[in-house]
This record gives C-alpha cells, structure tokens and sequence, in this order.
C-alpha cells in the first residue's frame, strides 16, 4: 500500500460517517444503519441510507453514494483534493507528501491577492458616488451592494496596480491574474471605470472578478482570465449564496447576467444563478446535478435568446438535467421584468414553465422541423423513462406515430456512436445486468472465491462500463471495501455503495455458478454472432480460404460451448 492511500485509510478510520453526515443531516437509526431524508434530492421519504459497519452511505431515490470523501465533496462542492485535506484537518492527520500539493502556493498567493484586490473595489465604491447611484437606481441597495460584495474599480490608469504593488504583489502575478496589461504606455488597470462583481467559489473565496461597463467602453462586460483558481466554463455566479434554495426548493433558475441574480435573489429567488459571460456548458450542467437534478431556464424572448436556449437545453441534458423554459416578455429580462411587476408576476410566469417539447412548438417552424429539433433534444437525454415520456408528448404534439419518432432517435443515436463520443454508461437504477451486479456482490460476500471467478470470466464480458471498471479493480487486488472505495472514482462509488448496501445471499455458490453459466454463454452466442457476421461477408466475397477457417472456429466455439 502506497504512503498515501495509507493517508486516506488513516482518515477514514478516525472519522466515523455517522458522526460526519450527522452534523449536515438529521439521521435517525433503521436498524443496523441510519436514514434520512437524501441531502441531494427533494423527496418526502427517506431514503438515504448510511451504514456505520461498512461506512459508506447511498441514496436509493437519486442513486448517489459513497464514502466519506465523497460525501464532503458533494455537499460542499469540494474538489477531491479539498475534501482530502479538510477531513484530514479534521482527523488531525497531517498530509505529508499528499498528491496535488503542487501549486498549493501559486493558488494561496492568487487567493490572498484577489481578497486585497476586492478590498480595493469595495473601498472604491463607497468613495464613489456616480457608481453607487448606478446600482441604486437598479434597485441594488446598501444591504445587496454588502451581500454580493460588490465593487467599483476607478477610471485610474493604474490605481489597483499602485495599490497591490505597493502590499507586495510582482507584476507577473498581477499580469497572471489579469488585473494589469501593458500597452504601448506602459502598464495599465485592466478594470476601469467598471462596477466590480466578485465570483465566489463553492468554498467562499473570490476566484476571479467580472466587471460591467459604466460608460460605452467595449466589452460591456469582462471577466478575469482563466487561472489555476477559476475556469469560467465551470463556474456559476451566485451559486455559493444559492446552493442551499435550490436543494430546498428542488431546482435551479438560470439566468444570463449578475443583475439578473441579484435582483431575482433581492426579490426572493435565490436559487437563481448565471454563467459568466459564456455560453452554458456540459460541466455547467454536472455543476448544477451536485444539488438539483432540475433546471429552469430563463431567457429572452428575442431570437437570439430563443437560438441560445435551445443550445444551453441540449448541453444541460447531456449532463442529465432535466430542463424547463421560461420565457420573458421580448425586451424583458429577469431584472426588468421583476422590478416592473414585481415577485408575484414573476411566481406566477413559474409556475407554468415550457417542457422542451412545447418550447419547440411555440418557438419552430414547420412540424417536421420541430420533430427533427426534439428528436435531436431527446436523444441526449441519458434517463430512458423521461426519454419515454417526452416521445409520447411529442407524439401527441406534432400527431405522429410514436413508432416513427423512436425509429428516428436510433438513427440519431447511431450518428453519435459513429461520429461523436458514445454515450455514457447509464446511471439509473434497474438498468444494469443483474448477473454483473451480483458477481460484484458475490466477490465482496466470498473473497476466497476470486481465482475461479477471475479464471471464468474477464472484463471484457461485462457490458456496464462502470462495473466493468470495478470487476477489473477487483482483479488488480483483493477485492477489499474499503481499499476499493480509496481507488474507485465518483460514479464507481455511487454504484459501489450500492452494491455494497445489498443483502448477503442466502445460497452464494449457486448463484455465482448460475451468474457464471449466463455470462459464459453470453460471451459465446456473441462471439457466434460475430463468427456467423464474417462468415456472410466470406461468402458474399467468395473468399473460399477465410470461409473455410471461419466455419472450423464457428464448428469449434460449439463444441467448446457444449463441454462447458
């Protein structure tokens, strides 16, 4: 065992996952475990389990899973290197030679400098009245100036430079963090004369800043490059405020601008978030899923807002969310649209959002267009009773034949296999081959029984990447628990801790000789299927020789199938 997962186990073994979920979670004992209503999802019965004998927890409702790890790295939004090093502060376990310590001090030293740097705009705000009468009249107070510290940078050539050098900072660092740039003058402020929107990670510090115009300079809005702390692709505005609403209310509002969360969350919607200046991504998306497998999506009802929800739909749906729209009145944005009719117009305008399916009726063309657009839609969303559903709305829409609307997805399907990445493993219960997921069970329940598993079957028989992934760890070592847990990754986990959570079976010889039997013959009628597929092609060509040696291997994989 390497030095660091020696790290890890000592943490585990200090901290018990009961006493660590508790403090997030009220979990009362079912039992030899614990339940509780799942952090992750909106349900009104419990169903997260958490098991003090194997520590590990799973939600049987929303699938998700794990360990100690994974748990912090869900709840708070940490990285996995995070997570590490929190618990081991925790577990007082000092992480000598922990991996991905490097560049440990370059993030320390650009956090500390865009904490001075936020001073400076807040300072500069409140010496600035044009600034501050700005946001005033924007309905943006005192109070919501101090909640999302927000601030002004002056329309100094270089007063932030002055101020940082003069607290330490290089000008390389200072160039990196893209607060200066040098021009044919010299060094220059990057922000000037800009209202200055801090952007918060999920831990709290200030990743990076955005900065909105105050006069007709170009761009209107400017954001701080990308740095080993900020990566705007993947990064939310206003999500370290409104993570908690969206696990309460059960989704998030996405929306496009700073001024459209802050006022949206002033007037009592404070589960709304926006991108930065980008356009919505996938890992936007698998952001989102850490708290809400449900998105509305506000946007303009011009065209140009129309073209970009549909492209923001089809990302969120890769990332297995489920989408609604809400469309404004065209030249209405969130902001305006609540400050001139104020909450209950706008509750109102929510409590009927837009499926995908009449987004695209409203907003398309012609009926086949539309079909082909849905059709397009759908094929990326990953759950296959959702992906039902909306065949069977479109269907009912546009009048046409279920059967013709499923014969068109698999084409679509069948372009993305060709052509694109294939689509993930599926993430749902109830879909993944039950002789797989007992012989990952049977494995942990009779260790001793490897070697004649290991003998009979390879990964390679098995058809569920995720399982697939965790038999082939299991072959690298003993297939122990909480060695596993240490070397899976997030949706291993989530699977693991399933599998883990099942009862030990009653007679395990004869399932796993019955769980054997089936995948063997399996791997034989595919490998016929594949035999007989070559030996058309043989014929059709008249190649004689292959034909020949294709028909001894064919009659050869029967015998061999019927001694077994």
């Amino acid at each position: 065992m390497s030095s660091y997962d020696s790290l890890l186990e000592e943490i585990k073994s200090r901290i018990d996952i009961v006493d660590l979920i508790s403090q997030y979670v009220n979990l009362k004992r079912a039992g030899q475990n614990f339940k509780a209503l799942c952090p992750f999802h909106s349900e009104k019965t419990p169903s997260f389990v958490v098991s003090p004998a194997k520590q590990i927890f799973h939600c049987f409702g929303c699938g998700e899973g794990g360990d100690i790890f994974t748990f912090l790295i869900k709840h708070e939004g940490l990285t996995y290197r995070e997570a590490v090093k929190e618990l081991a502060s925790r577990a007082g376990v000092e992480l000598k030679g922990f991996k991905g310590e490097a560049g440990r001090d370059e993030k320390a030293l650009l956090l500390k400098l865009n904490r001075d740097a936020l001073t400076f705009f807040q300072e500069s705000l409140m010496k600035d009245q044009r600034a501050r009468g700005y946001l005033e009249e924007r309905g943006i107070g005192r109070d919501a100036q101090r909640m999302f510290s927000i601030g002004f940078a002056p329309a100094s050539w270089d007063a932030l430079r002055s101020y940082l050098e003069g607290r330490g900072y290089r000008t390389e660092l200072l160039i990196k963090a893209g607060f200066i740039a040098k021009g044919t003058k010299g060094y220059y402020d990057v922000f000037r004369n800009r209202l200055i929107f801090p952007i918060y990670s999920l831990r709290g510090d200030v990743v990076a800043f955005g900065g909105r115009a105050l006069d007709d300079s170009m761009p209107k809005y400017l954001n701080s490059p990308e740095t080993v702390l900020f990566n705007k692709g993947r990064v939310l505005y206003g999500l370290n405020l409104a993570r908690d609403s969206i696990r309460r209310t059960g989704y998030a509002l996405l929306m496009e601008g700073y001024i459209d969360v802050i006022i949206s969350h002033l007037y009592g919607f404070t589960n709304a978030v926006a991108p930065l200046g980008t356009a919505i991504t996938e890992d936007h998306g698998r952001l989102i899923k850490r708290f809400t497998d449900r998105v509305v999506l506000v946007f303009d009802g011009d065209q140009a807002g129309i073209m970009a929800a549909k492209r923001a739909t089809s990302l969120l749906l890769l990332a297995g969310v489920d989408v609604r729209l809400l469309c404004l009145p065209e030249g209405d944005d969130p902001d305006s649209f609540l400050r001139r009719d104020g909450a209950d117009a706008f509750r109102d305008l929510l409590e009927r959002p837009l499926s995908i399916v009449d987004f695209l009726m409203r907003y398309g063309k012609d009926r086949l267009t539309i079909a082909r657009d849905a059709i397009e839609m759908l094929s990326k969303i990953p759950d296959a009773l959702i992906q039902g559903s909306y065949i069977k709305m479109l269907s009912e829409r546009l009048g046409i034949n279920e059967f013709f609307i499923i014969e068109e997805l698999k084409k679509v399907r069948g372009r993305v296999r060709r052509g694109e990445a294939a689509e993930g493993p599926v993430d749902s219960h109830g879909k993944r081959p039950l002789d797989e997921i007992y012989i990952i069970r049977l494995l942990l329940q009779m260790p001793e029984r490897v070697a004649d598993v290991f003998e009979t079957i390879s990964p390679e028989d098995f058809s569920d990447d995720l399982l697939r992934s965790i038999f082939n760890r299991m072959r690298r070592g003993v297939p122990d628990p909480d060695r596993l847990l240490l070397e899976c990754h997030e949706e291993e986990k989530r699977v693991l801790s399933e599998v883990m959570l099942m009862d030990d079976f009653e007679e395990p010889d004869k399932v796993l000789r019955d769980c054997l039997n089936r995948m063997v013959i399996k791997r034989q009628r595919a490998m016929l299927e594949d035999l007989q597929s070559q030996i058309r092609e043989a014929e059709q060509k008249g190649d004689s020789d292959r034909l020949l040696r294709l028909l001894q291997l064919k009659q050869e994989a029967i015998l061999k199938g019927r001694r077994a």
